[in-house]
This record gives structure tokens, sequence and C-alpha cells, in this order.
């Protein structure tokens, strides 16, 4: 018993100061030194990137000996120089070694991993490694699989390496390796069964030796550096050849027709990008071939109709070619094996053909398909993705859709001509619960929006815009909790945004712009950090992110008694809120101990981690050869990008030429989350779709080579913010042909636009304003796509092109603050052109005429110009729909009046006719106007008589600014009628009236100027911003101005014995909030360390801008519109 006794203290501090990680299970066989040696080698590097428990999960020992058999680095663990002498090559024992995608920036690839001769596996791939590879390696001779793949590796390949006796599989991709030196007979006794050189500068000879390598299966090739086109006789000997992966090389024409010459077991054959014009005939042979890839070639005519006889054929890529038609009848696919069908990119014409029965992937987007959706789709049990999108198809979508319950995902049919209303989304009474991605933007589509959507419970993306929708946003859609992406914009819909979407945890953009929405915008991270164009367009929407807030009535005065309670529940609540956060803090503190050192007791109770998330582009694993080549891929997405949401399903090389974007900057604004955060990539492909980065993240030159211009999938990229100081637009953007909405703005891009930016022909939004941009824009003619044009604040001069106001579907166009001059040409009424903003130019010629013919307009700017004539603003009397009208600053004749048909404009909300010459009275015919009208600028005119009675009960108004005019008579008590109005400013006239006490009644009244006026009588008191001066007003200054302007507030004394009780009941507050606190942070510890769920990233993430308070908006009324630039603060009202 006292054996025990004297061994309990020994057990103690040993439980106690052994470290942690021996709670490890890879650990549990390891020796005591060749722990302290892991230690050791850890210690060398920066290692911040992991915590230690996430470094031994990798490590194995042998359970006899104790020696280290296997060793694994997390993605991203170590920073530093790997040395010579490191600590690493003392494991001799080693049987597996993967230090992958960490970064041993300007090491050299040591020859101390030539002394691990017992090694099997050496990974050592994206790792920055630089010079030459050792020939010590091949002094690995037990070594079956060697990557060295996403390097700066240099020299020739070590002709030992290409002849070890096991080394089966061999990577080297992208490098800056040349051809190895001869290669001895021998070779022809090598196991290599797997070999990738892509990417490297070859010249050639490495041609001659692969094909010693008869035991080859997988090779590949693509974007070498071969100065001659590739002669496929080079692999006739390879006959155990299953993949050939030649892309981005020249392929001699006439080898391509010979049956002869490629081995006919292949099984993967890619060849995108050849420069190939004829479709290659030997493939006909190639009876076992599953996967053909001859995407972005030359290829003209029809598809041949043996391709699809091909016994196994499951995947086809023909993107990016001149194909017009499929050889054989419409049903020429029925039959064949396919399940991934790409058409996409081509010139296709007639009906859709009749998609494979075992189709899981039909896309035929941008082509010239026309006709109805075949109903044969509906039959196509395992069609995942349909994507028909950017064709000339018509009718209604196919209500048999809905038989697909079990497995459509995506549904692309954006860009068509399609009609009728949206089909119900349920079947037989079941829920379509696959649904994630719906994309029926730019059609006609009408009706109301069912609300039957609200039952996708898995639906991420869904995208109506540009329709003709009309009715309520579906209240259902707050039940869609996954929900990432909501676009509803430019449709007919009413009333308001249902606040229930403000609790849709995931949703990270949102766009109801242009629709005839009213009421306040729902308030939530979700929406205040969205962009205010994103609720442009609805004359009745206020609150953030819009500039103006509603702003409610002011609370009523409360009861002295009242007070002191609440005022006591305050305190009591300030007690309750210490307490908890001293226990979440502290919550917090042990969770994160315990989540990071995980002993055992707490992996039995919540389990091992569940941080990984399912990637979406596992529905494809064998889409594209990313899959095949790269078995490092789950490590590196489940450690450096899972918390990235967009980068899920990208492809390897895409994430590189991501990293590599950033690099080419000083990035050190912004983190790497907040700029991965901005980028998506196609779930089926795997290339970068959309980049959006943050603002003022990258600083630097924009060079002609930057890796940006290889992201040649994008279709959406928002550059807008950074300072890319004097960067020209390089001529490379045209590289990225795919583009759908381009942003540049504020990035202070100097020069002329290149010519090449004609060749975006997909664009529909393009944004350059707020650059230094010069010279004229005729190139933008050609773009025949865009909705959205903004090259506003630039230096653009010459006349607008005849064409540019006739794009069949350009809604919006910003040329304000630009030099531009001559007249305005309109050659199509029918324009779809909604918001014109011209102002700040130099224009000499006609341009009213012109735009009175553009009638869909429903925001003109058209002030400050330098017109040499009257304007005459009957001309706009034909512009019915006109929301809001800006004509200031112009040379309107000091002898006209304002014109009474301007009261016909039965929809306008603003008005802004200030700095001009109008004389005259104000019409009283405003008043016909009160349910539509909010904002009134006449300011610096010359308008006399007095303020007519235009405010009546439901009036809408909310600004009146009518400052340096010649207004008498007194102030119309029918603005108490006008109860939304929150500023007025009558400054510089000369009203005679006493003070108007009355406009206490206004109880949204925030600030209003009478200053040089005729006022008299005493002051109200209880005003935001108050501008009396200039006036007659006598009496003393009111007490309750003098001390909220000049003296503190005094707190009231208290009797002792009071403030003992409020004490004691403060600390049992204290108690009270500790728990749950406590509680509460242990549970969020858990949770973010464990799930890492979106929601949290989402809420926590970077800073968001300060919210500007509405009432220093106002602080100086009659200086706002001195300047163009605050002139818009007449908008934000709206």
């Amino acid at each position: 018993m006292s054996g025990l006794n004297l061994l309990f203290p020994f057990l103690s501090l040993f439980v106690i100061f052994t470290p942690s990680f021996t709670l490890v299970a890879g650990l549990s066989g390891c020796g005591p030194h060749h722990i302290q040696a892991l230690v050791q080698f850890k210690n060398e590097f920066d290692s911040s990137g992991c915590n230690q428990t996430d470094y031994f999960n990798g490590v194995m020992c042998d359970n006899i000996t104790g020696e280290v058999t296997k060793l694994q680095l997390p993605s991203g663990c170590f920073t530093g120089v790997l040395k010579t002498n490191s600590s690493l090559f003392g494991f001799n024992h080693l049987r597996y070694l993967n230090l992958s995608y960490n970064k041993f920036t300007s090491s050299s690839l040591s020859s101390g991993f030539g002394s691990l001769n017992k090694l099997e596996v050496l990974s050592l791939s994206s790792n920055g490694f630089i010079g030459q590879v050792p020939s010590s390696l091949s002094n690995l001779s037990r070594l079956t699989e060697l990557y060295l793949d996403h390097n700066e590796l240099t020299g020739a390949i070590p002709s030992s390496l290409l002849t070890m006796p096991f080394l089966s599989y061999l990577n080297l991709d992208e490098n800056h390796l040349t051809d190895p030196v001869e290669v001895r007979s021998s070779s022809t006794s090598s196991r290599l069964e797997t070999l990738h050189l892509r990417k490297n500068p070859f010249e050639g000879k490495i041609l001659d030796l692969i094909s010693n390598f008869t035991t080859l299966k997988y090779l590949g090739l693509s974007f070498q550096n071969i100065s001659y086109p590739i002669n496929l006789k080079f692999f006739s000997s390879l006959k155990s050849l299953l993949r050939l992966d030649l892309s981005g090389n020249s392929v001699l024409e006439t080898s391509i027709s010979s049956d002869s010459d490629v081995p006919r077991n292949i099984e993967k054959l890619l060849l995108s990008s050849c420069d190939i014009s004829k479709f290659p005939k030997f493939v006909r042979s190639l009876d076992r071939l599953e996967h053909i890839d001859i995407s972005n070639n030359k290829i003209k005519g029809k598809v041949p109709e043996w391709l699809w006889n091909l016994p196994h054929l499951i995947r086809a890529n023909l993107v990016n070619n001149a194909f017009t038609h499929l050889e054989g009848s419409n049903d020429v696919l029925t039959n064949s094996s396919l399940r991934i069908l790409d058409l996409a990119l081509n010139h296709f014409e007639g009906p859709v053909p009749t998609p494979p029965l075992s189709i899981n992937l039909f896309s035929a987007w941008n082509n010239s398909f026309t006709g109805n959706i075949p109903l044969s789709v509906c039959n196509r049990s395992s069609l995942v993705i349909l994507d028909l999108s950017y064709n000339n198809l018509s009718g209604p979508i196919p209500r048999c859709l809905s038989n697909l319950k079990d497995s459509l995902v995506v549904v692309n049919l954006r860009k068509n001509n399609l009609e009728g209303s949206i089909p119900d989304m349920l079947y037989n009474g079941k829920v379509l619960t696959s649904y994630a991605t719906i994309d029926f933007s730019g059609n006609r589509f009408e009706g109301q929006i069912p609300k039957s959507i609200g039952l996708l419970k898995a639906l991420i993306a869904l995208n109506l815009s540009n329709n003709g929708f009309t009715g309520h946003i579906p209240l259902s859609l707050e039940n869609v909790t996954e929900l990432e992406s909501l676009d509803l914009s430019g449709n007919k819909l009413s009333g308001s945004i249902p606040k229930g979407l403000a609790r849709l945890s995931f949703l990270a953009y949102i766009s109801v712009a242009h629709n005839q929405l009213i009421g306040e915008i729902p308030q939530g991270p979700q929406f205040s950090g969205q962009a205010e164009t994103s609720f442009e367009g609805n004359a009745g929407l206020c609150g953030l992110p819009l500039q103006g807030s509603c702003f409610a009535p002011p609370p009523t005065q409360q009861f002295e008694e009242e007070d002191e309670e609440e005022e006591e529940g305050v305190l009591n609540l300030k007690s309750v809120v210490t307490g908890y956060g001293l226990g979440l803090l502290f919550g917090l503190v042990i969770g994160h101990v315990i989540a990071s050192y995980r002993p055992k007791w707490f992996v039995k109770i919540v389990g091992p981690d569940k941080h990984k998330e399912a990637d979406p582009a596992s529905l494809f694993d064998s889409l594209d050869s990313r899959w095949d080549s790269s078995s490092n891929k789950n490590n590196v997405e489940s450690h450096i990008f899972t918390l990235v949401v967009g980068l899920s399903g990208c492809h390897p090389d895409q994430i590189q030429a991501l990293k590599q974007f950033k690099n080419e900057f000083d990035s050190r604004n912004c983190n790497q989350t907040d700029y991965l955060n901005g980028v998506q990539c196609d779930n089926a492909t795997g290339a970068v779709t959309e980049l959006q980065l943050p603002s003022g993240c990258l600083t630097g030159v924009l060079k002609p080579n930057s890796s940006l211009f290889h992201l040649r999938h994008l279709r959406h990229l928002n550059l807008s913010h950074n300072n890319f100081t004097s960067s020209s637009l390089p001529s490379e953007f045209s590289n990225l042909s795919r583009l759908e909405v381009l942003s540049l703005s504020s990035n202070s891009f100097i020069g002329q636009v290149p010519s090449l930016f004609s060749k975006l022909t997909w664009l529909n939004q393009l944004d350059l304003s707020h650059n230094q941009l010069t010279g004229s824009f005729q190139l933008v003619q050609n773009l025949t796509k865009l909705s959205i044009l903004d090259l506003s604040y630039n230096h653009f001069s010459g006349a607008i092109p005849s064409s540019l106001l006739s794009l069949p579907f350009l809604t919006r166009l910003d040329l304000s603050e630009n030099y531009l001059t001559g007249s305005i040409e309109v050659l199509n009424s029918s324009s779809s052109l909604r918001h014109l903003s011209l102002s700040h130019n130099h224009f000499e010629g006609q341009i009213l005429e012109p735009i009175s013919n553009l009638i869909t307009l429903k925001f003109l700017d058209i002030s400050f110009l330098n017109i040499s004539y009257p304007i005459d603003i009957k001309i706009f009397s034909s512009l019915k729909s006109l929301l809001k009208l800006v004509l200031s600053g112009n040379s309107i004749s000091s002898t006209r009046s304002i014109p009474p048909s301007i009261c016909n404009q039965s929809k306008l909300a603003l008005l802004d006719l200030s700095y001009n010459n109008f004389s005259g009275s104000i019409p009283r015919c405003l008043s016909n106007l009160q349910n539509s009208l909010i904002v009134v600028n006449l300011r610096k005119n010359n308008l006399e008589g007095s303020l007519p009675d235009n405010c009546y009960d439901g009036a809408l108004l909310r600004t009146l600014d009518v400052g340096f005019n010649k207004l008498t008579g007194k102030l119309p008590r029918s603005l108490l009628n006008c109860s939304s109005l929150k500023f007025l400013s009558v400054d510089n006239n000369n009203i005679k009236d006493t003070f108007p006490f009355w406009l206490k009644g206004l109880p949204n009244l925030q600030a209003f100027t009478l200053r040089s006026n005729r006022f008299y009588g005493k002051v109200l008191t209880s005003y935001a911003t108050i501008d009396f001066s200039g006036n007659r007003l006598e009496g003393q200054i009111p007490e309750s101005i003098e001390q909220s302007c000049f003296t503190p507030p005094t707190r009231q004394p208290k009797e002792e014995d009071e403030e003992e009780e409020e004490g004691v009941l403060n600390w049992k507050a204290v108690v009270i909030g500790y728990g749950p606190g406590l509680l509460f942070g242990l549970l969020l510890a858990h949770v973010i360390a464990s799930y890492r769920p979106k929601w949290f990233v989402k809420i926590v993430g970077p800073d968001k801008h300060k919210e500007a308070d509405p009432v220093t908006l106002f602080m100086s009324m009659d200086s706002r519109w001195d300047s163009f630039n605050n002139k818009k603060s007449v908008e934000s009202n709206m």
C-alpha cells in the first residue's frame, strides 16, 4: 500500500508534464527520442499554420521498433527553408513521406532525401522548391511513387530518375525542367506506368525517350514548349497506353487521319487547344474510348455520327469549336452511352438534339438552337445538370421537368426567348428537393413566382431576373435555408421585401433592383452588406443600404416614475450583460484549449472533427483530369480552403492561378479568406467563373502577363476600388472572352481602352467609372449584349456613337463627368434604356429631342451641361415612365416659368430643377403628384410668389428645398399634411411669418433651415439641425438649447441605502448572466473548432463600413447643392 502511495505522486506528475502530443493515437508506438526528433523538426519552421495535434496526427510509428515510418504534414503547416542538415533526414526508416502544399520558399531540393533509402512514396508537390532535381534521389531503390509537381525546379531531368527499378508513378508537372540527357537502353525495362510532364519547357527530345517506356499507361504532355507539331506516330509503341493528354500542343494534321499510329486501348484522349481544324478520324478505331476532349479547336461542320456509336464513350467535350450540326437525325444521341456531353460555345442550329438516355450533364449553352425545350429531357432520370442558356429557344418550360424530382440539381435556361409561367415546384404533392441552382433570367416569363418555390430545400442560387414577373415576392422563400444567391431584379414585382429573408444565414447576394417594391429594406448582415445597386429602381424602397433611411415617429414622453424604473432596468441589464460577457470569454478560452488539444475524453463525447464540408464536385469525380492526377487534392481543399465556400469545386490549377495573381501585388490590406471569399468555380469543370476582389485589397501595377488572364472561364470579374496605380488597361482582358460582368471602377487606370475589348461580346455589364481613361469609346457599339454601361468620371472625349443608345438590351448608361461633345442621335425608338446620365459634359449640338424618343426612361440626369441654348422641359412630356428627372445647372431662360406640363409626369418621384433661371411661381399642380413625389429641389432660381399649398393628407414628400429664390408670403400650414417630411429648406427668400412653431407636428422632421428670411417671434428647441440666422427672432435662447449644446448632463444624487441595494441587485444580475455566458462560450468554441460553419464566417468576417449618421448628411443644407458630387444626396432620400 505504501508503494502505491509513493507511486501515485509520480504518476500525477507524469500526466501533468507529459506533452499533449502523447494523446495522439499515431504516436502511441513511437520511441521517446523519435518524438523528440519530430518536435525538433517542427521547431525548424514557422508552424503557426497548424497546431501540434494536426502535425502529429500525420505520424505513424512501427509498434515493435518505435521507428517513424510515416510522416504526412498538414497543408500549409510549415513556412521556412528546408536545410540540408534538417532533423528530417534522420528518420531513416520512413516509408511514406508527404510534405506537399507547404512553403519551403527558396529551398533547394536537398540531396538529403537520398538518404531515406526505405522510402516507397515521396510527395513534395507545391512547396516552392528551386534548383535542380538531385541525382541522389536515384538511391531510393524502393520508391514507387514520386511527386515533384508545381515547384520551381530547373535543369535537365536526371536520366537515372527515369530508370529507377520500382518507380511506377512520376509527376513533374508545372516546373521549368528541360529535356533529359540520353537514357540508356535499359530504360525499356522500366516499370513506369504514369508520367506527368505538363507545362515544362521541353524542346522535343523527350518524345523519342518516352517511346521507349512501353509500360506507360497514363501520359500527360499538355502545354509543352515543343516548336513543331507533334506526330502521333511517336506513341505507336506504347501499346498499354490508356490515357493520353496532348492539350495545348500543336498536333500534326496528317497524323490525326491515320488509324495505325495511336494505341487502340486508349480510354481517355485529351486534345484540347491543339489547333485542330478537322475532326480526328483515328478516334473511330478507339473501341475502348471513354472520354474525349477536343475543346478549344477550330473544327467546323458536322460532328460525325460514328462518334456516338463508340460503345464505352461516357464523356465528350466539344466546347468552343465551330460545329453547326450533329450528323444524322435529331435523336442520334438517344442510345449513346454518354453521361456527360458539352456542346457549348459552338454554332449549332436547329432544334436541341434529344439527349442520351444515360445523360448526367447536358450542356449546350451559347449556341443558336431554336424551337422548344425537347420533352424527352423529362425522361432522363439521371440528369443532374441541364444548361441550355444563351440560345434562341422559345415556348414554355416543360411541366414534365418535375419528373426529375430526385436527380436534377442545376437548371440554367438563361437568355432565351422562353415565355409563360414557371411550373409548380411540386410533383404529385411531393417536394422537389434536389434543385440547387435555377437560372431562368433574361427570358419573357410572366405571372407570379410560385409559392412552392419555397419548398426547394436544397436551393443555393435562384436567378429570375429580367423577366416580366408580377405579384409579391413569395414569403415562402424564407424557408429556403441554404440559399446563397437571389436575383429577382428587372421584373414588375410589387409589395415589400419579406423580412424573413434577413434570417437566411448563408445569403451572400441579393438583388431586387428595378421592380415596383415599396417599404423598408429588411435589416441584417445579409442586406446591409449589399451594394446600393441591388435595390435601385424601386421608388418606394427606403432604408440601408440605400442612403436614405426610414424614420419612425419619436416615442411619447414617459412619466417620471416610469423613467426611473426604466433606468433601473437598464442598470440591471448592464449587469447581466457584464456577467454574460465574462462567462462567454472564460468559456471560449476553456473551449479553445479543449478543442485544440482534444483529450481522449473530449473526442469520445463530441466525436472526431466534422469541419470538412462535402465537395459539390464529387458528384462528378471523373469530370476532369484533376481527379486523376492529384491524389492530394482532398488534403489541400480540406485544410487551406474548406472555409472558403467558392473554392470547394475549384480545379487545383485554377487555385494556383488565383494565389499567383494575389502574389503579384501588395495585398497586406486583405487576408486570404477575404480574397478567396469572392471566388466561385463551376462545380462541373472546376474553372473559376467569378472573382470579386475586396475593396483596397491589391496595390500595384496590373501587367499584361498577369496570371489573371489565365482564368479564361471567368464570367464575372470585379476588381473595383483597388489601387492599380499608373496601370493601363491590358489588351489581354480580351482573353477572358466569356465575361458577362466586368467592373474595373475606381482603380486609377490610365490611357485608352484597348480596341480588343470589342471581343468581349458576351458582356452584360461593363463598369470603367472613376478612372483616368481617355479617347473615344467606339468599341462598345460591338458589345451588343450590354445591359449596364458605366463610363462616368473619366476623360473620354468626342461624340457618343449613334448606335450606343439603341443597343437592344441596354438599360443603364452613365457617361457623366467626361469631356463629351457633339450631338446625340437615337436610331431606334424601341430602346430598352431606363437610366441615362449625361451630366457634366460639353455637348454642343442637339441632345434633348433625341432623348425624348427614349420613352422607356425612368431616370434622366442631364445636369450641368454646356448647352448654349435654352432648355424647354416640355420636350420631356413623352417620357411617361420617368421616376427621377435632374435638370440642374443648365441655361433655362429667365423669361420662362416651370411649365405645368411637368405635372403630367404621374410617376415622378424626384424632381431637381435647381441652379437654373426659372421665374414665375411654383406650379400648384405639383399637388397632383403627391402619391409619387418624394424629393423636390428648386434651389437657386428666380421663383416668386408664395410657397403653394401642395401638401395633402398621405403625401409622400420627404425633401423640399426652395432656398435662394424670391418667395414671399407665409409658410403654408399645409406642410403639416406632409407627415413624411424630413428635410425642409426655405433659406434666402423673403418669407415673412412668425416662427413656425407648428412644425413640431411633423413627426419625422430632422433638419430645416430658415435663414435670411423675415421670420420673427420665439423658437422651437428640439431639432437635430437648426439654422435661424438672418431673421428677426427675439427673446432668450431656450435653456434646453443651452444645456444640450454647452452643459454636460448632471446626475441626480441618490440615497445611500438605495445605492447599496442597487449594488446587491446588480451583482446578482452579474452572476445570473455569467452562467449562460459560460455555457454559450463552451458551445461556441466547440462549434467553431469542429464544424467551422459558414454563417460564423459571414457574421464575424471583415469589418463593415460604418453607417453615416443621417443627420450629418444635412448639417449644411444650403451648401449641399453647390457641387455636383453632393447633388446626389437628393437621390439618397429615395
